[in-house]
């Protein structure tokens, strides 16, 4: 347990794994540790390893911490399948721009440059009950007056717009 400024503690959970290839031993540290509030108690911590990478870290037999040995831990004991080379330049013919036009490009021979974009559907019909004079938005008529409102301060309260 490492003391933090005499308020909480930090729970560490270490994982030292040996690189059967190389004989080379890392620690891997559990990412976002758990905390206990400092107290004279005497606290009871458990580590539950699975046999499928999981593990659950429990404090007085309360669960405080769950994860994967493969993603929880940092440095991650697996490495990410792709590694950012920062020394790795670009090709000298790079370009950035999301999109590039095609020079050999055309459009095709029915196309009309003067089409609607939207053309209407002639067998579509209104139906009886359709209010041309109706607006689009209105004040929300479920909307309630707050009860801190004050009208000599805040001016008079509107409902707010909804779209009808």
């Amino acid at each position: 347990l490492e003391k933090k400024k005499y308020i909480q503690k930090k729970v560490h959970f270490i994982n030292r794994y040996r690189n059967p290839m190389t004989d080379e031993i890392k620690e891997h540290h559990v990412v976002d540790p758990p905390m206990v509030e400092p107290n004279k108690l005497t606290h009871i911590y458990t580590i539950q390893i699975k046999t499928d990478n999981r593990f659950n870290f429990y404090i007085d037999e309360d669960l405080v911490k769950s994860g994967t040995l493969l993603e929880h831990l940092h440095p991650a004991v697996n490495p990410p399948k792709e590694i950012y080379d920062v020394n790795d330049p670009k090709p000298e013919d790079w370009v950035d721009e999301s999109h590039i036009p095609d020079p050999d490009a055309t459009k095709p021979d029915y196309w009309d440059e003067y089409a609607p974009e939207i053309i209407a559907d002639p067998n579509m019909v209104k139906p009886d009950s359709w209010d041309e004079d109706r607006p689009y938005y209105i004040p929300d008529p479920n909307a309630v007056k707050p009860e801190d409102w004050d009208d000599e301060l805040d001016g008079d309260w509107e409902a707010p717009i909804v779209c009808k």
